[in-house]
Protein backbone atom coordinates (compact mmCIF):
# COMPACT_ATOMS: atom_id res chain seq x y z
CA UNK A 1 0.00 0.00 0.00
CA UNK A 2 1.38 3.23 -1.07
CA UNK A 3 2.15 5.95 1.39
CA UNK A 4 -0.25 9.35 1.46
CA UNK A 5 1.27 12.71 0.95
CA UNK A 6 -0.07 13.93 4.65
CA UNK A 7 1.19 10.80 6.17
CA UNK A 8 4.43 11.53 4.82
CA UNK A 9 4.30 14.86 5.76
CA UNK A 10 3.81 14.07 9.42
CA UNK A 11 6.63 11.45 9.45
CA UNK A 12 9.15 14.21 8.15
CA UNK A 13 7.93 16.75 10.31
CA UNK A 14 8.42 14.50 13.39
CA UNK A 15 11.96 12.92 12.37
CA UNK A 16 13.21 16.82 11.29
CA UNK A 17 12.39 17.99 14.95
CA UNK A 18 13.98 14.95 16.46
CA UNK A 19 17.39 15.27 14.89
CA UNK A 20 17.03 18.93 15.01
CA UNK A 21 16.56 19.01 18.52
CA UNK A 22 20.77 17.91 18.38
CA UNK A 23 22.23 19.79 16.17
CA UNK A 24 20.29 22.90 17.09
CA UNK A 25 21.76 21.87 20.80
CA UNK A 26 25.54 21.93 18.97
CA UNK A 27 25.22 24.94 16.93
CA UNK A 28 24.19 26.69 20.08
CA UNK A 29 26.67 25.53 22.64
CA UNK A 30 29.65 25.57 20.64
CA UNK A 31 28.26 29.38 19.32
CA UNK A 32 28.47 30.48 23.18
CA UNK A 33 31.95 29.24 23.54
CA UNK A 34 33.13 30.95 20.66
CA UNK A 35 31.38 34.52 21.59
CA UNK A 36 32.94 34.04 25.22
CA UNK A 37 36.54 33.37 23.99
CA UNK A 38 36.72 35.80 21.04
CA UNK A 39 36.44 38.32 24.16
CA UNK A 40 39.14 37.21 25.97
CA UNK A 41 41.76 35.77 23.12
CA UNK A 42 41.55 35.49 19.24
CA UNK A 43 44.39 33.31 18.96
CA UNK A 44 43.32 30.54 20.96
CA UNK A 45 44.99 27.59 19.47
CA UNK A 46 41.83 25.61 20.15
CA UNK A 47 39.48 28.21 18.51
CA UNK A 48 39.64 26.41 14.91
CA UNK A 49 38.32 23.32 16.37
CA UNK A 50 34.64 25.11 17.44
CA UNK A 51 34.38 27.02 14.32
CA UNK A 52 34.72 23.90 12.80
CA UNK A 53 32.14 21.98 15.04
CA UNK A 54 29.63 24.82 14.75
CA UNK A 55 30.21 24.41 11.12
CA UNK A 56 29.34 20.75 10.80
CA UNK A 57 26.04 22.12 12.83
CA UNK A 58 25.00 24.41 10.19
CA UNK A 59 25.71 21.31 7.69
CA UNK A 60 23.89 19.19 9.05
CA UNK A 61 20.95 21.46 9.07
CA UNK A 62 21.36 21.98 5.52
CA UNK A 63 21.36 18.35 5.14
CA UNK A 64 18.67 17.84 7.31
CA UNK A 65 16.55 20.65 5.01
CA UNK A 66 17.41 19.05 1.32
CA UNK A 67 16.91 15.12 2.39
CA UNK A 68 13.66 15.81 4.11
CA UNK A 69 11.51 18.85 3.27
CA UNK A 70 8.77 17.03 1.76
CA UNK A 71 6.44 19.52 1.52
CA UNK A 72 8.00 21.19 -1.50
CA UNK A 73 8.45 18.01 -3.49
CA UNK A 74 5.52 17.35 -5.60
CA UNK A 75 3.75 14.44 -5.04
CA UNK A 76 4.70 12.40 -8.25
CA UNK A 77 8.36 12.62 -6.68
CA UNK A 78 8.07 11.55 -3.20
CA UNK A 79 9.39 8.17 -2.31
CA UNK A 80 9.57 8.47 1.57
CA UNK A 81 11.57 4.97 2.83
CA UNK A 82 14.06 5.51 -0.56
CA UNK A 83 14.82 8.76 0.91
CA UNK A 84 15.16 7.93 4.09
CA UNK A 85 17.10 4.67 3.67
CA UNK A 86 18.88 5.95 1.40
CA UNK A 87 23.15 5.59 1.89
CA UNK A 88 23.54 9.06 0.79
CA UNK A 89 21.20 10.95 3.27
CA UNK A 90 23.18 8.28 6.53
CA UNK A 91 27.11 9.87 5.07
CA UNK A 92 25.97 13.12 4.45
CA UNK A 93 24.55 12.95 8.10
CA UNK A 94 27.11 10.77 9.59
CA UNK A 95 30.21 12.34 8.26
CA UNK A 96 30.26 15.95 10.40
CA UNK A 97 28.72 14.31 13.23
CA UNK A 98 31.60 11.94 13.71
CA UNK A 99 33.72 15.14 12.96
CA UNK A 100 31.88 16.80 15.71
CA UNK A 101 32.63 13.97 18.19
CA UNK A 102 36.19 13.85 17.21
CA UNK A 103 36.75 17.47 17.80
CA UNK A 104 34.85 16.91 21.34
CA UNK A 105 37.26 13.94 22.61
CA UNK A 106 40.19 16.16 21.43
CA UNK A 107 38.81 19.72 23.11
CA UNK A 108 38.06 17.91 26.49
CA UNK A 109 41.54 17.35 27.08
CA UNK A 110 43.02 20.75 26.05
CA UNK A 111 39.63 23.26 27.01
CA UNK A 112 39.36 25.77 30.24
CA UNK A 113 37.15 24.21 33.09
CA UNK A 114 34.68 27.18 32.29
CA UNK A 115 33.97 25.94 28.99
CA UNK A 116 34.33 22.44 29.24
CA UNK A 117 30.41 21.63 30.72
CA UNK A 118 29.09 23.25 27.36
CA UNK A 119 31.89 20.86 25.57
CA UNK A 120 30.38 17.80 26.89
CA UNK A 121 26.71 19.06 25.92
CA UNK A 122 28.15 19.28 22.60
CA UNK A 123 29.38 15.89 22.74
CA UNK A 124 26.58 14.33 24.25
CA UNK A 125 23.95 15.91 21.59
CA UNK A 126 26.32 14.36 18.42
CA UNK A 127 26.33 11.09 20.10
CA UNK A 128 22.59 11.07 20.93
CA UNK A 129 22.56 12.60 16.74
CA UNK A 130 24.87 9.71 15.76
CA UNK A 131 22.67 6.71 17.59
CA UNK A 132 19.27 8.39 15.50
CA UNK A 133 21.12 8.76 12.60
CA UNK A 134 22.28 4.60 12.77
CA UNK A 135 18.45 3.90 13.72
CA UNK A 136 16.94 5.79 10.77
CA UNK A 137 16.03 2.42 9.39
CA UNK A 138 14.64 1.10 12.93
CA UNK A 139 12.27 3.93 13.60
CA UNK A 140 10.35 4.04 10.00
CA UNK A 141 7.04 2.31 10.80
CA UNK A 142 5.44 -0.17 8.20
CA UNK A 143 3.33 2.46 5.78
CA UNK A 144 -0.29 1.79 6.87
CA UNK A 145 0.69 3.04 10.18
CA UNK A 146 2.87 5.75 9.92
CA UNK A 147 -0.20 8.84 10.78
CA UNK A 148 -1.29 6.81 13.44
CA UNK A 149 2.59 5.83 15.36
CA UNK A 150 4.34 9.21 15.35
CA UNK A 151 1.20 11.48 16.38
CA UNK A 152 0.44 8.55 18.99
CA UNK A 153 -2.85 9.68 19.30
CA UNK A 154 -6.57 9.85 17.79
CA UNK A 155 -6.94 13.06 15.58
CA UNK A 156 -9.52 14.38 13.59
CA UNK A 157 -8.24 16.42 10.73
CA UNK A 158 -9.61 20.14 10.67
CA UNK A 159 -10.19 22.08 7.54
CA UNK A 160 -6.58 23.15 7.04
CA UNK A 161 -5.22 20.16 8.16
CA UNK A 162 -4.96 20.76 11.80
CA UNK A 163 -5.47 19.41 14.82
CA UNK A 164 -9.26 19.60 16.45
CA UNK A 165 -9.06 21.49 20.01
CA UNK A 166 -8.60 18.33 22.06
CA UNK A 167 -6.19 15.32 21.23
CA UNK A 168 -8.00 12.36 23.26
CA UNK A 169 -5.67 10.09 24.41
CA UNK A 170 -6.23 7.04 26.43
CA UNK A 171 -2.72 5.11 27.85
CA UNK A 172 -1.86 3.01 30.97
CA UNK A 173 -1.86 6.02 33.47
CA UNK A 174 -5.65 6.26 33.46
CA UNK A 175 -7.35 9.64 32.97
CA UNK A 176 -5.41 12.66 33.33
CA UNK A 177 -4.85 15.72 35.16
CA UNK A 178 -3.74 18.77 33.32
CA UNK A 179 -5.41 20.08 30.19
CA UNK A 180 -2.64 22.20 28.25
CA UNK A 181 -3.32 24.71 25.22
CA UNK A 182 -0.64 24.53 22.94
CA UNK A 183 -0.91 27.87 20.68
CA UNK A 184 1.08 27.96 17.49
CA UNK A 185 1.07 28.70 13.72
CA UNK A 186 3.11 26.62 12.59
CA UNK A 187 1.20 22.28 11.85
CA UNK A 188 4.55 21.07 12.82
CA UNK A 189 5.29 22.39 15.88
CA UNK A 190 1.66 22.29 17.14
CA UNK A 191 1.82 17.78 16.68
CA UNK A 192 5.71 18.07 17.84
CA UNK A 193 4.50 19.41 20.87
CA UNK A 194 1.11 17.36 21.01
CA UNK A 195 2.87 14.12 20.94
CA UNK A 196 5.27 15.35 23.51
CA UNK A 197 2.93 16.88 25.94
CA UNK A 198 0.59 13.94 25.51
CA UNK A 199 3.24 11.34 25.97
CA UNK A 200 4.04 12.95 29.24
CA UNK A 201 0.53 11.78 30.85
CA UNK A 202 -1.55 14.99 29.97
CA UNK A 203 -4.25 15.75 28.04
CA UNK A 204 -4.04 18.58 24.55
CA UNK A 205 -5.59 21.05 23.35
CA UNK A 206 -4.55 23.05 20.20
CA UNK A 207 -5.21 26.60 18.21
CA UNK A 208 -3.58 27.40 15.29
CA UNK A 209 -3.91 31.10 15.98
CA UNK A 210 -4.52 34.20 19.03
CA UNK A 211 -7.96 34.50 18.39
CA UNK A 212 -8.72 30.65 18.22
CA UNK A 213 -6.76 30.64 21.52
CA UNK A 214 -8.75 33.13 23.09
CA UNK A 215 -11.76 31.03 22.08
CA UNK A 216 -11.21 28.29 23.29
CA UNK A 217 -9.92 29.63 26.92
CA UNK A 218 -12.93 31.15 27.26
CA UNK A 219 -15.05 28.06 26.82
CA UNK A 220 -13.07 25.53 28.27
CA UNK A 221 -10.06 24.56 31.09
CA UNK A 222 -7.01 24.53 30.78
CA UNK A 223 -4.45 24.29 33.68
CA UNK A 224 -1.41 25.61 31.81
CA UNK A 225 -1.05 26.85 28.00
CA UNK A 226 2.25 26.88 25.43
CA UNK A 227 2.40 30.42 23.45
CA UNK A 228 4.24 31.08 20.36
CA UNK A 229 5.84 34.71 20.31
CA UNK A 230 5.27 35.05 16.63
CA UNK A 231 2.04 34.27 14.68
CA UNK A 232 -0.20 36.43 12.17
CA UNK A 233 -2.92 38.80 12.92
CA UNK A 234 -3.02 38.23 16.82
CA UNK A 235 1.02 37.67 18.49
CA UNK A 236 1.70 35.99 21.33
CA UNK A 237 2.21 39.18 23.35
CA UNK A 238 -1.36 40.12 22.71
CA UNK A 239 -2.67 37.14 23.68
CA UNK A 240 -0.48 37.31 26.60
CA UNK A 241 -1.98 40.59 27.50
CA UNK A 242 -5.51 39.64 27.07
CA UNK A 243 -5.00 36.48 29.71
CA UNK A 244 -2.96 38.72 32.39
CA UNK A 245 -6.30 41.09 32.26
CA UNK A 246 -8.88 38.24 32.35
CA UNK A 247 -10.50 36.16 34.93
CA UNK A 248 -7.99 32.94 33.54
CA UNK A 249 -4.75 34.97 34.51
CA UNK A 250 -4.24 32.58 36.78
CA UNK A 251 -2.53 29.68 34.02
CA UNK A 252 0.39 29.68 33.85
CA UNK A 253 1.83 29.93 30.35
CA UNK A 254 4.88 29.41 28.39
CA UNK A 255 6.46 31.16 25.50
CA UNK A 256 7.60 29.81 22.56
CA UNK A 257 10.88 31.14 21.10
CA UNK A 258 13.00 30.76 18.57
CA UNK A 259 16.97 31.48 20.33
CA UNK A 260 17.42 34.71 18.56
CA UNK A 261 14.34 36.26 20.62
CA UNK A 262 15.59 36.51 24.54
CA UNK A 263 14.74 39.74 24.51
CA UNK A 264 11.09 39.11 23.47
CA UNK A 265 11.28 36.67 26.00
CA UNK A 266 12.19 39.44 28.37
CA UNK A 267 9.71 40.95 27.96
CA UNK A 268 6.87 38.14 27.82
CA UNK A 269 8.25 37.57 31.44
CA UNK A 270 7.74 40.69 32.64
CA UNK A 271 4.31 40.91 31.23
CA UNK A 272 3.57 37.79 33.59
CA UNK A 273 4.51 34.92 31.44
CA UNK A 274 5.52 31.98 33.60
CA UNK A 275 8.42 30.82 31.94
CA UNK A 276 9.72 30.28 28.16
CA UNK A 277 10.95 27.65 26.08
CA UNK A 278 13.22 27.67 22.94
CA UNK A 279 12.86 26.34 19.81
CA UNK A 280 14.08 24.00 18.19
CA UNK A 281 12.64 22.12 21.05
CA UNK A 282 14.55 19.95 23.82
CA UNK A 283 12.10 16.76 25.20
CA UNK A 284 13.65 17.20 28.45
CA UNK A 285 13.63 21.02 29.15
CA UNK A 286 10.34 20.84 27.73
CA UNK A 287 9.06 18.10 29.88
CA UNK A 288 11.06 20.01 32.93
CA UNK A 289 9.56 23.47 32.64
CA UNK A 290 5.87 21.79 32.19
CA UNK A 291 5.96 19.81 35.78
CA UNK A 292 7.67 22.82 37.14
CA UNK A 293 5.07 25.31 35.86
CA UNK A 294 2.07 22.92 36.99
CA UNK A 295 3.57 21.93 40.22
CA UNK A 296 3.76 26.14 40.67
CA UNK A 297 -0.03 26.12 39.28
CA UNK A 298 -1.03 23.35 41.75
CA UNK A 299 0.27 24.53 44.97
CA UNK A 300 -1.45 28.16 43.77
CA UNK A 301 -4.91 26.50 43.21
CA UNK A 302 -4.17 24.21 46.58
CA UNK A 303 -3.20 27.82 48.40
CA UNK A 304 -6.51 29.42 47.03
CA UNK A 305 -8.49 26.14 48.06
CA UNK A 306 -6.94 26.76 51.41
CA UNK A 307 -7.91 30.82 51.52
CA UNK A 308 -11.71 29.92 50.03
CA UNK A 309 -12.07 27.24 53.05
CA UNK A 310 -10.95 29.80 55.30
CA UNK A 311 -12.91 32.71 54.46
CA UNK A 312 -15.87 30.46 54.40
CA UNK A 313 -14.50 29.32 58.11
CA UNK A 314 -14.05 32.44 59.67
CA UNK A 315 -17.99 33.51 57.87
CA UNK A 316 -19.13 30.30 59.98
CA UNK A 317 -17.09 31.58 62.71
CA UNK A 318 -17.91 35.51 62.30
CA UNK A 319 -21.53 33.77 62.63
CA UNK A 320 -21.11 31.70 65.82
CA UNK A 321 -19.69 34.38 67.53
CA UNK A 322 -22.34 36.59 66.88
CA UNK A 323 -24.79 33.54 67.92
CA UNK A 324 -22.30 33.38 71.03
CA UNK A 325 -21.88 36.81 71.52
CA UNK A 326 -26.21 36.85 72.08
CA UNK A 327 -25.96 33.79 74.02
CA UNK A 328 -23.36 35.29 76.52
CA UNK A 329 -25.20 38.46 76.80
CA UNK A 330 -28.37 36.40 77.45
CA UNK A 331 -27.10 34.15 80.09
CA UNK A 332 -25.07 36.88 81.97
CA UNK A 333 -28.06 38.65 82.35
CA UNK A 334 -29.54 35.05 83.78
CA UNK A 335 -26.29 34.69 86.11
CA UNK A 336 -26.27 38.44 87.32
CA UNK A 337 -30.18 37.76 88.29
CA UNK A 338 -29.26 34.95 90.41
CA UNK A 339 -25.86 36.45 91.84
CA UNK A 340 -28.40 39.55 93.15
CA UNK A 341 -30.84 36.93 94.46
CA UNK A 342 -28.09 35.11 96.12
CA UNK A 343 -26.75 38.70 97.50
CA UNK A 344 -30.19 39.50 98.91
CA UNK A 345 -30.75 36.31 100.35
CA UNK A 346 -27.99 36.52 102.66
CA UNK A 347 -28.32 38.13 106.43
CA UNK A 348 -28.02 42.15 106.48
CA UNK A 349 -25.73 43.47 108.98
CA UNK A 350 -28.41 45.78 110.35
CA UNK A 351 -30.60 42.23 111.08
CA UNK A 352 -27.30 40.33 112.41
CA UNK A 353 -27.18 43.76 114.79
CA UNK A 354 -30.51 43.10 116.22
CA UNK A 355 -29.62 39.89 117.66
CA UNK A 356 -29.34 40.27 121.40
CA UNK A 357 -27.76 37.19 122.14
CA UNK A 358 -24.71 36.90 119.87
CA UNK A 359 -22.41 38.91 118.26
CA UNK A 360 -22.30 37.84 114.27
CA UNK A 361 -20.37 38.64 111.24
CA UNK A 362 -20.65 36.45 108.20
CA UNK A 363 -18.45 36.61 104.97
CA UNK A 364 -18.60 35.08 101.76
CA UNK A 365 -16.81 35.59 97.95
CA UNK A 366 -17.72 33.04 95.39
CA UNK A 367 -14.64 31.76 93.30
CA UNK A 368 -17.48 31.55 89.95
CA UNK A 369 -20.03 34.19 89.36
CA UNK A 370 -22.44 32.68 91.16
CA UNK A 371 -21.16 30.38 94.18
CA UNK A 372 -22.22 27.17 95.84
CA UNK A 373 -21.71 27.94 99.28
CA UNK A 374 -24.63 28.94 101.85
CA UNK A 375 -24.53 30.39 105.30
CA UNK A 376 -27.82 31.91 106.94
CA UNK A 377 -29.31 32.93 110.16
CA UNK A 378 -32.70 33.07 111.49
CA UNK A 379 -34.19 34.00 114.87
CA UNK A 380 -37.44 32.04 115.60
CA UNK A 381 -39.44 32.21 119.14
CA UNK A 382 -36.25 32.95 121.03
CA UNK A 383 -34.01 30.17 119.19
CA UNK A 384 -30.88 31.39 116.95
CA UNK A 385 -30.47 29.23 114.15
CA UNK A 386 -27.27 29.53 112.02
CA UNK A 387 -27.13 26.96 109.21
CA UNK A 388 -23.51 26.74 106.83
CA UNK A 389 -23.26 24.11 103.78
CA UNK A 390 -21.29 23.40 100.35
CA UNK A 391 -22.62 22.79 97.55
CA UNK A 392 -20.38 20.56 95.58
CA UNK A 393 -18.72 22.37 92.72
CA UNK A 394 -19.43 26.29 91.51
CA UNK A 395 -21.49 28.06 88.77
CA UNK A 396 -25.37 28.31 88.08
CA UNK A 397 -26.32 24.81 89.69
CA UNK A 398 -24.49 25.18 92.50
CA UNK A 399 -25.64 28.37 93.04
CA UNK A 400 -29.70 27.78 92.52
CA UNK A 401 -28.86 24.69 94.38
CA UNK A 402 -28.07 27.03 97.68
CA UNK A 403 -31.15 29.11 97.07
CA UNK A 404 -33.60 25.77 97.00
CA UNK A 405 -32.03 24.78 100.37
CA UNK A 406 -32.22 28.52 101.62
CA UNK A 407 -35.82 28.74 101.00
CA UNK A 408 -35.98 24.89 102.12
CA UNK A 409 -34.37 25.79 105.86
CA UNK A 410 -36.72 28.80 106.36
CA UNK A 411 -39.89 27.27 105.98
CA UNK A 412 -38.88 24.24 108.18
CA UNK A 413 -38.41 26.62 110.26
CA UNK A 414 -41.19 28.79 110.57
CA UNK A 415 -43.07 25.53 110.43
CA UNK A 416 -42.13 25.12 113.54
CA UNK A 417 -40.31 21.79 113.19
CA UNK A 418 -37.33 21.45 115.45
CA UNK A 419 -36.68 17.49 115.51
CA UNK A 420 -33.57 16.81 113.75
CA UNK A 421 -34.45 14.15 112.02
CA UNK A 422 -37.50 15.48 110.76
CA UNK A 423 -36.34 18.60 109.69
CA UNK A 424 -33.43 17.16 107.54
CA UNK A 425 -35.13 14.11 106.13
CA UNK A 426 -37.75 16.64 104.88
CA UNK A 427 -35.20 18.80 103.50
CA UNK A 428 -33.33 15.95 102.15
CA UNK A 429 -35.87 14.50 100.11
CA UNK A 430 -36.97 18.24 98.85
CA UNK A 431 -33.89 18.62 97.13
CA UNK A 432 -32.64 15.01 96.21
CA UNK A 433 -36.19 15.42 94.01
CA UNK A 434 -35.16 18.73 92.64
CA UNK A 435 -31.80 17.68 92.12
CA UNK A 436 -33.30 14.49 89.94
CA UNK A 437 -35.44 16.91 88.07
CA UNK A 438 -32.48 18.84 87.42
CA UNK A 439 -30.28 15.81 86.00
CA UNK A 440 -27.40 16.90 88.08
CA UNK A 441 -25.32 15.50 90.04
CA UNK A 442 -25.02 17.74 92.84
CA UNK A 443 -25.28 17.63 96.71
CA UNK A 444 -24.43 19.53 99.70
CA UNK A 445 -23.17 19.21 102.94
CA UNK A 446 -25.14 20.88 105.84
CA UNK A 447 -24.78 21.41 109.69
CA UNK A 448 -27.53 23.81 111.57
CA UNK A 449 -26.86 25.32 114.80
CA UNK A 450 -29.08 26.18 117.09
CA UNK A 451 -28.39 28.21 119.90
CA UNK A 452 -30.58 29.24 123.01
CA UNK A 453 -30.03 30.02 126.43
CA UNK A 454 -26.35 29.32 126.56
CA UNK A 455 -26.86 25.86 124.86
CA UNK A 456 -25.58 24.55 121.54
CA UNK A 457 -27.57 21.98 119.42
CA UNK A 458 -25.59 21.01 116.02
CA UNK A 459 -26.71 18.82 113.85
CA UNK A 460 -25.89 17.74 110.10
CA UNK A 461 -22.34 16.84 108.76
CA UNK A 462 -20.56 19.63 107.74
CA UNK A 463 -16.59 21.00 108.37
CA UNK A 464 -15.68 21.09 111.90
CA UNK A 465 -17.16 23.51 114.49
CA UNK A 466 -14.29 25.31 116.15
CA UNK A 467 -15.24 26.91 119.70
CA UNK A 468 -12.54 29.38 120.87
CA UNK A 469 -13.03 29.31 125.13
CA UNK A 470 -11.66 31.86 127.56
CA UNK A 471 -8.20 32.19 126.98
CA UNK A 472 -7.41 31.22 123.56
CA UNK A 473 -8.46 27.29 123.94
CA UNK A 474 -9.53 25.73 120.61
CA UNK A 475 -12.43 23.15 120.97
CA UNK A 476 -13.37 21.20 117.37
CA UNK A 477 -16.44 19.34 116.65
CA UNK A 478 -16.54 17.16 114.38
CA UNK A 479 -19.34 16.93 112.48
CA UNK A 480 -18.66 14.00 110.02
CA UNK A 481 -21.24 11.40 112.53
CA UNK A 482 -24.16 14.01 113.05
CA UNK A 483 -25.25 13.27 109.30
CA UNK A 484 -25.29 12.60 105.66
CA UNK A 485 -24.42 14.76 102.66
CA UNK A 486 -27.88 16.08 101.33
CA UNK A 487 -29.57 15.43 98.01
CA UNK A 488 -26.97 11.99 97.58
CA UNK A 489 -29.54 9.63 98.80
CA UNK A 490 -33.42 8.98 98.57
CA UNK A 491 -34.02 9.04 102.90
CA UNK A 492 -30.96 9.84 105.39
CA UNK A 493 -33.15 10.54 108.64
CA UNK A 494 -31.41 7.36 110.09
CA UNK A 495 -27.78 8.80 109.61
CA UNK A 496 -29.28 12.50 111.60
CA UNK A 497 -27.76 13.13 115.07
CA UNK A 498 -27.61 16.16 117.20
CA UNK A 499 -24.76 17.05 119.78
CA UNK A 500 -25.11 19.66 122.51
CA UNK A 501 -22.40 21.88 123.59
CA UNK A 502 -22.45 24.79 126.59
CA UNK A 503 -21.39 28.55 125.69
CA UNK A 504 -20.01 30.43 127.90
CA UNK A 505 -19.94 34.43 127.70
CA UNK A 506 -16.97 35.43 125.64
CA UNK A 507 -17.09 32.07 123.88
CA UNK A 508 -16.48 32.89 120.30
CA UNK A 509 -17.36 29.79 117.54
CA UNK A 510 -16.09 29.71 113.97
CA UNK A 511 -18.03 27.96 111.24
CA UNK A 512 -16.36 27.50 107.45
CA UNK A 513 -16.64 25.92 104.15
CA UNK A 514 -13.37 24.27 103.04
CA UNK A 515 -12.91 27.15 100.67
CA UNK A 516 -10.69 28.29 103.43
CA UNK A 517 -9.09 25.31 104.72
CA UNK A 518 -7.87 24.36 101.18
CA UNK A 519 -7.00 27.30 99.50
CA UNK A 520 -3.49 27.32 97.93
CA UNK A 521 -0.54 29.70 97.85
CA UNK A 522 2.25 29.72 95.26
CA UNK A 523 3.93 26.36 96.62
CA UNK A 524 0.60 24.70 96.10
CA UNK A 525 -0.04 24.70 100.12
CA UNK A 526 -3.29 24.70 101.85
CA UNK A 527 -3.76 27.24 104.23
CA UNK A 528 -5.01 24.44 106.67
CA UNK A 529 -7.38 24.06 109.64
CA UNK A 530 -4.05 24.18 112.08
CA UNK A 531 -3.65 27.83 111.22
CA UNK A 532 -6.98 28.59 111.39
CA UNK A 533 -7.23 27.28 114.75
CA UNK A 534 -3.47 29.36 115.30
CA UNK A 535 -5.11 33.21 114.30
CA UNK A 536 -8.43 31.98 116.17
CA UNK A 537 -6.50 31.59 119.12
CA UNK A 538 -4.41 34.43 119.16
CA UNK A 539 -7.29 36.87 118.37
CA UNK A 540 -10.10 35.19 120.84
CA UNK A 541 -10.39 38.24 122.82
CA UNK A 542 -11.54 40.23 119.95
CA UNK A 543 -14.92 40.96 118.52
CA UNK A 544 -16.77 38.62 116.24
CA UNK A 545 -16.48 41.02 113.37
CA UNK A 546 -12.44 41.71 114.86
CA UNK A 547 -11.64 38.05 114.73
CA UNK A 548 -13.57 37.40 111.04
CA UNK A 549 -11.22 40.32 109.38
CA UNK A 550 -8.21 39.11 110.98
CA UNK A 551 -8.97 35.56 109.65
CA UNK A 552 -9.40 36.92 105.51
CA UNK A 553 -6.78 39.46 105.44
CA UNK A 554 -4.32 36.03 107.15
CA UNK A 555 -5.73 34.00 104.71
CA UNK A 556 -5.27 36.83 101.62
CA UNK A 557 -1.89 37.25 102.64
CA UNK A 558 -1.67 33.14 102.46
CA UNK A 559 -2.95 32.86 98.85
CA UNK A 560 -1.50 35.79 97.42
CA UNK A 561 -1.78 36.24 93.45
CA UNK A 562 -2.81 32.72 92.95
CA UNK A 563 -6.15 31.78 91.63
CA UNK A 564 -9.19 31.37 94.08
CA UNK A 565 -10.85 27.69 93.00
CA UNK A 566 -13.35 27.18 95.38
CA UNK A 567 -15.73 29.21 97.37
CA UNK A 568 -15.01 30.78 100.60
CA UNK A 569 -17.36 31.81 103.55
CA UNK A 570 -16.63 32.37 106.90
CA UNK A 571 -19.15 32.81 109.94
CA UNK A 572 -17.81 33.81 113.57
CA UNK A 573 -20.11 34.95 116.43
CA UNK A 574 -19.47 35.04 120.36
CA UNK A 575 -21.68 34.96 123.12
CA UNK A 576 -22.66 38.23 124.33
Amino acid sequence: MSIDHKSQLSFTSHLRQELGMSIGAIIDYSEIIIEEIEEIDHDCEYLYELEQIRECGVELIASINSFLDLATLPKSQLNLPAIVNSNKLTIELKKPTQLVIDNCQHLISLIEEDFLVEVEKINRAANRLLEEIKGLIEILPPENNISSDILGAETEVMADGDLLSTINLETSAGTYNYTILIVDDSITNRKFLARQVAAQNYQVATAANGKQAIQMIETGSYDLILLDIIMPEMDGYEVLKWIRDSPWQHIPTIMISALDQIDSVVKCIEMGAADYLAKPFNTTLLKARLGACLEQKRLRDQESLYIRQLAQANQKISKLNNCLQAENTRLSTELEITQRLQTMLLPKEKELNQIEALSIAGFTESAAEIGGDYYDVLQHKGRIIIGIGDVSGHGLESGVLMLMVQTAVRTLIENNETNPKRFFEVLNRTIYKNVERMDSDKNLSLSLVDYYDGLLRISGQHEEMLIVRTGGVIERIDTVDLGFPIGLEETIEDFIFQAQIPLEKDDAVVLYTDGITEAENYAGIHYGLERLCTVMGQNWQQSAQEIRQTIIQDLRSHIGVEQVYDDITLVVFKRK
